[in-house]
């Protein structure tokens, strides 16, 4: 497989020893070696695990990325300092480098807003404060404000889903039409409840002890709030109609 082509953001349960590594990268670098594998780890470029006695084991993952930060320094003279910036906006789900590029691509297709169907790939994609801003055209400002009234939130780390992205685009347009964060705040909170409508149905899936419970119960809340979302759409249809 191309590294290129390569979802950095999955991992691997495959272990393999540096000795291992070497022999996978050896066909396309002729002179890699153990110490050189020891001084990507160093600067950051990989994360081996290790065993209790201290040997590293190295997922595919590993490898892959390894074998993208030796082309990138064969191919276009990167330095390590770049090269870890791609591998950090790779491990985020965003587009891999081209051949030829100096910059990681921006994130991969949206969540539609018309489907709650989201890939796995897509899903996983993770965006800081500037690539959310940059790839929804949005002012600083009005992410600020959706973040003040809840309407994105931030992980642990900073980082922006792709949900949170749809979330903007969708608020950008409505500010349009007059519509302002702190109003949005009451589509949160209807779908707050909304949510709570079938969060014990959900919860109730999710405690029977089957090995695929917890992907059943995933699919039973999509499911059910694909249905509250159609719903919803009828009965505000059904209120304007009433009031016209």
């Amino acid at each position: 497989m191309n590294s290129l082509d390569f979802d950095f953001s999955k991992e691997s349960p495959a272990l393999l020893s540096i000795g291992e590594v070497l022999v996978r990268l050896r066909n396309e670098f002729e002179d890699i070696s153990i110490s050189k594998i020891r001084f990507l780890e160093s600067n950051g470029l990989v994360s081996p695990e290790r065993t209790p006695s201290g040997y590293r084991k190295f997922s595919l993952v590993d490898v892959e990325r390894l074998r993208y930060v030796l082309r990138m320094q064969r191919d276009h003279f990167l330095p390590l300092r770049v090269i870890k910036q791609h591998i950090d906006a790779l491990n985020r789900g965003l587009e891999p480098v081209a051949v030829g590029d100096i910059a990681p691509k921006p994130p991969r297709a949206l969540i539609s807003t018309q489907s709650l169907e989201v890939s796995d790939a897509v899903s996983s994609v993770r965006m800081n404060r500037l690539e959310l801003i940059a790839d929804t055209q949005s002012d600083p400002e009005f992410l600020d404000q959706l973040v003040e009234f809840g309407l994105v939130k931030p992980d642990s780390q900073g980082y922006f889903s792709v949900t949170a992205s749809a979330v903007v685009s969708l608020g950008l347009t409505l500010r349009s039409y007059g519509l302002e964060p702190r109003h949005l705040k009451t589509v949160l909170l209807s779908a707050s409840r909304e949510v709570d409508l079938f969060a014990p149905i959900v919860k109730s899936a999710a405690a029977q002890r089957t090995p695929t419970a917890g992907a059943q119960a995933q699919e039973l809340s999509l499911s059910l709030a694909a249905l509250i979302i159609s719903l919803h759409s009828l009965l505000v249809r059904e209120v304007i109609d009433r009031q016209n």
